[in-house]
């Protein structure tokens, strides 16, 4: 089944990378609660972005190849590579009947 959405390298990076800012700033700003050290928390906060992008960027590459929990819109099957003949027409007519899009 071909899924209808892929997520370019890009994108995936630049989502780490905000996530990763985010969540960061929240371990430093727990570490300074619990220590009151700042250079602590700078310390870990710089050791812990570094690590926790790179695992992220791979576990969001490996959930982008698996298809358990998606879905795919009923036509993206046929892939349109041409004009459209009158048979492919009538072909993606009667798929919208059947799946209830038409009558």
């Amino acid at each position: 089944m071909q899924r209808d959405k892929h997520e370019m390298h890009y994108r995936t990076l630049f989502k780490t990378v905000s996530w990763r800012v985010l969540a960061t700033l929240t371990t430093m700003s727990i570490v300074y609660l619990f220590t009151g050290e700042m250079l602590l928390s700078v310390g870990v906060g710089a050791v812990e972005i570094v690590a926790k992008m790179i695992l992220y960027y791979f576990h969001e590459r490996i959930w982008n190849v698996l298809t358990w929990g998606t879905w795919s819109h009923p036509l993206s099957e046929f892939q349109i590579t041409h004009d459209l003949t009158d048979r492919d027409r009538d072909i993606i007519r009667d798929k919208l009947r059947e799946l209830g899009y038409m009558e």
